[in-house]
């Protein structure tokens, strides 16, 4: 009986340590050589709803005779303003006024017995007028609230619409796009001057200053090149391949048949745009 007992005391003594040790060896933490991948939380985007919500807009450009997607829209006549990327599908008024970013909003309201229902809330949004110095006009549009207390601290709706940083670019609306492009259009004309009482329209590398229109441009050139050519040149034709160019290729165009030009006088000293300081647009 006493071995017995003493061999049932030796086995549970074994069974014991081997269970421990087992025990213990579970509890270390195993290190491996790989880093451990973690995710990656996304910026934080205070304009999340403006950028989520908003109209995508192909930003390729195509040559020709390259292939193009079945579905590409090409516009009859040249855009006006440039495309903006943060046009808003979602609450779409915000789009003809200077809202500022401000968008409808919803809550609850709840009853004493708690009902509850749900309701939407409108920025506080105004008609006015505000004077563009640099326009020499006056401006009428919705404007809110806060869009009017931000003019009036930084000095104006022209300090407001020039300023170039994300935040203004993308709360600034579609409006405010068209305006601030017709700003930095009039500056670029205020720094080009004017010839003759006329303003220049564009000035070449040599010197050479041009108050003709494009369409007065591209009629010359018309006649130029249906003198050159010896089958007959219809004017349809010749805006497809021609209207598209800029004003300067299309002098460099003349310059090969050795037109005469009027009104290209002076020369002026080389200097950058307001457009491409401001490289908002």
């Amino acid at each position: 009986m006493m071995m017995n007992f003493l061999k049932q005391a030796s086995a549970f003594s074994v069974f014991s340590s081997a269970s421990s040790r087992r025990n213990a060896l579970a509890g270390i933490r195993h290190f491996t050589s790989t880093t451990p991948v973690q995710e990656r939380r996304p910026p934080y985007d205070k304009f999340r709803k403006i950028t989520k919500y908003v109209k995508r807009i192909d930003e390729n450009e195509y040559t020709i005779g390259q292939e193009h997607p079945k579905n590409l829209r090409i516009p009859k006549k040249i855009p006006e303003t440039p495309h903006y990327k943060y046009e808003t599908r979602f609450f779409k008024r915000q789009n003809r006024g200077l809202y500022g970013g401000r968008q409808r909003t919803a809550s609850k309201t709840c009853s004493e017995y708690f009902n509850k229902n749900l309701r939407s809330h409108r920025p506080n949004v105004n008609k006015g007028g505000l004077w563009s110095e640099i326009l020499n006009k006056r401006i009428q549009a919705r404007i809110s609230a806060n869009v009017l207390k931000t003019v009036s601290k930084v000095g104006g709706i022209d300090q407001y619409l020039l300023k170039s940083t994300p935040a203004r670019i993308k709360t600034m609306g579609l409006l405010g796009w068209k305006l601030r492009y017709q700003l930095l259009q009039k500056l670029e004309q205020d720094e080009r001057g004017t010839l003759d009482s006329k303003p220049v329209q564009y000035i070449h590398p040599d010197g050479r200053k041009f108050t003709q229109t494009k369409k007065q441009i591209l009629d010359e050139l018309f006649e130029h090149v249906k003198r050159d050519s010896y089958l007959p040149v219809h004017e349809k034709q010749f805006l497809k391949e021609y209207c598209w160019l800029s004003y300067g290729d299309l002098v460099a165009k003349l310059d090969e048949y050795n037109a005469k030009f009027g009104a290209l006088i002076q020369s002026v000293n080389s200097a950058s745009s307001p457009i491409q300081q401001q490289q908002g647009v």
